[in-house]
């Protein structure tokens, strides 16, 4: 069931999101029917890490069946959660795995950016766990990696994983072409620019440039988004700046044959005033994606 809008405008999308948000899925504005045997729930657990136990919610969908599953990256540091994305994908019949990285907001292990994209992975593995399969009812075969700003970045490091049946990347961050032009800069003027986030992590300014300068290469977008091709791939951006590097991982994707969904919407880096058509896009774009 869905809700028909007047017109596209009404969700903030434009004409870039015109054809894709004609409709506010039923799952973002409204309760299902409640499922007595098999209710909707809500999990604290631990996937390990390189032998580290690190914290995760999942939120699983009513019903007992296999559920395709989204795995959630959060952005740096995480202060945007995007659970309210998580519990509209649960509406709409999708578990969620929403994972923290190691060495953030005094978790345990050292944070860096190498570490998201290894804890990103080890996500991924903790969902292939036939045991987590057959506890949780989780389809392997119908993960989708999603991902916010640094955790766009790990989502489009994890386009290698050929397993993967499809990615959302939200205002994804290119660290590694923003890591290449920082290395140049006064350790004074890249603490202004990221130490408050940095704050929230055990990982030092100094930390975070060698970690850039070994990998800036290997980590940009231009090496990287061609993997896409072959899956679906929805791009989300706003008016945070960040739109150049979906626009540059867009045309890697279609010069490699791929097709991509991209959708602007007219709000900040967190979308904070469009939170509803940010998760109206994504829900109908899962739902007309894998049906």
């Amino acid at each position: 069931m869905i809700r028909t809008l007047a017109c596209a405008a009404m969700l903030g999308l434009g004409v870039a999101g015109a054809l894709h948000a004609q409709t506010i899925p039923n799952a973002v504005i409204a309760d299902p029917a409640p499922d007595a045997q098999f209710p909707a729930k809500l999990i604290q657990l631990r996937y390990t890490s390189a032998g580290i136990a690190l914290p995760a919610r999942l939120f699983l969908a009513s019903g007992g069946k296999p559920h395709p599953t989204v795995l959630m990256l959060h952005g740096f540091p995480g202060t945007e959660m995007n659970f309210d994305l998580d519990r509209a994908m649960q509406r709409a019949g999708w578990h969620v795995l929403a994972i923290e990285y190691r060495g953030v907001w005094g978790g345990g292990g050292k944070f860096s950016f190498s570490h998201v994209v290894e804890d990103g992975r080890a996500g991924l593995a903790w969902l292939r766990d036939p045991a987590n399969d057959a506890k949780y009812f989780i389809d392997p075969t119908r993960i989708v990696v999603m991902g916010h700003s640094m955790g766009g970045f790990a989502t489009v490091m994890l386009s290698d994983d050929k397993q993967v049946a499809g990615s959302v990347v939200i205002s994804g961050a290119n660290i590694g072409g923003r890591l290449a032009g920082a290395a140049g800069k006064p350790i004074d003027a890249l603490r202004k620019d990221w130490g408050e986030d940095a704050s929230y992590t055990n990982m030092t300014i100094e930390e975070m440039v060698a970690d850039g300068a070994a990998n800036a290469a290997r980590w940009d977008w231009r090496t990287n988004a061609a993997r896409f091709a072959g899956r679906p791939l929805l791009l989300l951006s706003s008016n945070d700046g960040l739109k150049p590097d979906a626009d540059l991982a867009a045309a890697e994707v279609k010069k490699a044959g791929g097709t991509v969904t991209e959708i602007k919407l007219e709000t900040d880096h967190s979308y904070n005033d469009h939170r509803i058509a940010l998760a109206a896009a994504i829900v109908g774009w899962l739902q007309a994606t894998f049906r």
